[in-house]
Parts: C-alpha cells; sequence; structure tokens
C-alpha cells in the first residue's frame, strides 16, 4: 500500500517532501556503491547546495572499522527500540559523509514518498554530535557544516 502523500498533485508532493527533508531525518534509498547499488538508511546530517549529507546505518559494523579505534569511536548505536522503522538495532557511521545530489533525492522520493522513515532520537543526535567532534576522517569544514546544521 502506498502511502498517502505519493497520491498528492506534484507541487504539494515536493512541498510535503522538502518539509521532512531537515537534519535528522532518515531515509531509504537506493545508493550506488562501487560494487554494488542497494538500499540502504540513511540520517540526513546537513545540507550543501546541490548536495545534502548523509550517514549510513548499518545493521553491523564492518571489521575493518572494529579493526581502528579511532573509527570505532564514530559508530552511533540506533535503537530499534526508539525507531520502529528499522527491523535490528544498527550503527550510524559518523566516520564518513555521503554526498548525495539533492534533485536524485528529491526525484527518488517523489517516485515513493515511503522512503521518508522518520527521524533521529534526541539521544542519538547528541550522540552524533559527539562522535562528529571526535571524527579524525572528517575535514574542519564537514565537521562545522554538520555540528552547525544538528545544532541548529
Amino acid at each position: 500500500m502506498s502511502p498517502l502523500s505519493d497520491g498528492l498533485p506534484d507541487e504539494a508532493r515536493k512541498k510535503f517532501i522538502l518539509g521532512k527533508l531537515l537534519p535528522g531525518c532518515v531515509v531509504r534509498l537506493e545508493v550506488k556503491f562501487p560494487e554494488k547499488s542497494k538500499p540502504k538508511f540513511l540520517v540526513l546530517v546537513a545540507e550543501d547546495d546541490p548536495e545534502y549529507w548523509t550517514f549510513i546505518i548499518n545493521t553491523e559494523i564492518h571489521s575493518f572499522v572494529h579493526a581502528r579505534p579511532h573509527l570505532l569511536q564514530c559508530q552511533v548505536k540506533v535503537d530499534k527500540a526508539e525507531h520502529p522503522f528499522l527491523q535490528h538495532d544498527s550503527h550510524l557511521a559518523c566516520h564518513e559523509v555521503l554526498k548525495l545530489r539533492r534533485e536524485e533525492v528529491i526525484q527518488a522520493l517523489m517516485h515513493d514518498t515511503s522512503g521518508l522513515k522518520g527521524h533521529i532520537s534526541e539521544a542519538v543526535r547528541e550522540q552524533i554530535i559527539a562522535a562528529v567532534k571526535f571524527a579524525q576522517t572528517l575535514t574542519p569544514n564537514e565537521k562545522q557544516q554538520i555540528l552547525d546544521s544538528l545544532t541548529s
């Protein structure tokens, strides 16, 4: 069953989507990785026209990250209990920004607004802020932009 918002006229649907695409919102989109494309949950953490900056939610922490304490400290637990759109307790990778073209995100959600999943809890937002401050893999500009977006 498609969401009611899918039945809205295009302009109203776009306005609805843009009203939801704020820092801390969670979306599920098809992401193109070098090896393959797959659907991923993403948390919008900042905007820099023409891009949305996101962190990826993973079910498990990759062994590469486990072996590197400076990356492991940038993983934030996202619990299923407070985030009912998840099927499992998961982890947000706050050590690497995935930048997506704004128009592509909007078009994907115009096609299927069920990709709008909700928002992270305030506790997770605070943990993301702490992880970003610690992250050695983010540039000073990325850190500042993310922190400004999540604290405003």
